[in-house]
């Protein structure tokens, strides 16, 4: 081999190991170049080259590593913010809407019933409450809640006092709620508004109360006097919180009965008022979830309201002095009628599927039990009885000095006359209690 065919063997081995990626690992001895005579090794292609550390990219990840826990720390601070704005834009959503005061309240009452059955075996009955004279004596969630001239009393359905106040109003009033209930003053503009066991708070309102109502889920419907209208109705909730008003006009006349629906989200409110020259009645069924007025009822010329009682989606109970109807609150019209024919009304006893009322003819007591229709089922003399009141199942007589039990056939169950004295009511609470000048009992069958 020449010196030309050496030398062009060393070019061609160096074009070849520059494509490899590599360089010969030895010359061939007598050539200008280094041309290796083995046979190369083997390369994976595509493989890239070792680089060289750059030492300004070292420093580059060595910041970042040591940012990195600042950066983790600034994300859990800003996961932190979001939450605690989120739960308290929740919080501001449930005040505004009275759906934390709502849960407040039942969280209360559930601790209440908790407690009092856990101190169950605290009282028991007979009860001696102090009170000879009570004003009013309510039922209230299985217990009862009595009024005196000075004193308001609490009972547990157990039978042991879990609170006591004195209002010192002129002339307190009870209205009893499904676990709370207020006393105000018809004489004046104060209320105070409690649960079973404490006092939840007290108001004083700018005009005169006439008269107040309680809902089955506690809502408070304040009726007080107006300047410019014939009354102001404002609802509140539990916590005090304005829900509805309602300014009635002039020509609707006074207020002189409310009561709510058992979905607490309507009522019925008797006003009394003037027309040619005698007192005349209506009753208007109002909706708070809007602004417009419902349907009315308006009574016969000259009667005078006496109660209401709503009792069901189509079932409203209205005693007149000369007659007892039952309105459709959602057309206020009179679907049923039973009239006194010229007795007088002495006591009545409202149920949703019979009602009882003492009735005075000509100087003697009746008995008379109407049907779920209002029909009359009996009629039975009641001699020298002053008063009524039922359960579902039972009718009982209070007399000067016993209490007879009557089924709504009229026919007599039993008579209790081994009372301490006169009794001054019957109260259907978690058991039948009677009460009699300051005791109070349990009231069962002779043995």
């Amino acid at each position: 081999m020449n010196k030309a065919d050496r030398e062009r063997l060393a070019r061609r081995q160096r074009m070849l190991a520059r494509e490899q990626g590599q360089a010969p690992e030895a010359g061939i001895r007598g050539t200008s170049g280094d041309i290796s005579l083995r046979t190369p090794k083997p390369v994976h292609r595509g493989a890239s080259p070792p680089k060289t550390p750059d030492p300004q990219a070292a420093q580059t990840a060595a910041r970042l590593k040591s940012l990195t826990p600042l950066y983790k720390q600034r994300q859990h601070q800003r996961r932190v913010f979001f939450a605690v704005a989120a739960a308290v834009l929740a919080l501001a959503f449930v005040v505004l809407t009275g759906a934390l005061s709502a849960s407040l309240a039942m969280l209360g009452d559930a601790v209440d019933s908790a407690m009092l059955y856990l101190n169950r075996t605290d009282g028991g009955w007979p009860a001696n409450t102090g009170i000879t004279e009570p004003r009013q004596i309510e039922p209230l969630a299985g217990g009862f809640v009595e009024l005196g001239d000075e004193d308001v009393l609490v009972y547990s359905p157990y039978g042991s006092r879990i609170l006591s106040l004195q209002p010192s109003y002129a002339r307190p009033v009870l209205a009893v709620g499904g676990t709370h209930f207020v006393v105000y003053n018809r004489a004046g503009s104060e209320l105070t508004v409690c649960s079973r066991t404490r006092t939840l708070y007290s108001q004083t309102f700018d005009e005169g109360i006439l008269l107040c109502a309680m809902s089955n889920n506690n809502s408070l419907a304040v009726v007080t006097e107006s300047g410019r209208f014939a009354a102001q109705v404002r609802i509140f909730d539990t916590s005090m919180r304005q829900l509805y008003s309602w300014a009635m006009p002039q020509t609707y006349g006074t207020p002189i009965a409310l009561d709510f629906s058992p979905d607490s989200r309507r009522f019925a409110a008797g006003m009394l008022s003037a027309r040619d020259g005698q007192l005349n009645c209506s009753v208007y069924f109002m909706n708070t979830d809007t602004d417009g007025e419902g349907p009315s009822y308006t009574a016969d010329l000259g009667s005078m309201l006496l109660r209401l009682d709503w009792q069901s989606e189509s079932r409203v109970m209205a005693v007149f002095d000369s007659y007892v109807a039952l309105l459709d609150p959602r057309t206020g019209t009179e679907t049923a009628r039973y009239s006194y024919g010229g007795a007088t009304l002495q006591s009545v006893a409202l149920g949703r599927r019979q009602t009882a009322l003492l009735l005075n003819v000509r100087g003697g007591n009746s008995l008379v039990t109407l049907s779920e229709t209002l029909a009359p089922m009996s009629e039975i003399p009641a001699r020298q009885a002053f008063g009524v009141s039922a359960t579902d199942t039972d009718i009982y007589l209070l007399c000067p000095d016993a209490v007879e039990c009557y089924g709504y056939d009229g026919v007599q169950k039993w008579v209790q006359n081994d009372l301490a004295s006169r009794p001054l009511a019957v109260l259907n609470a978690a058991q039948t209690l009677v009460f009699t000048g300051s005791r109070v009992k349990e009231l069962n069958a002779p043995a």
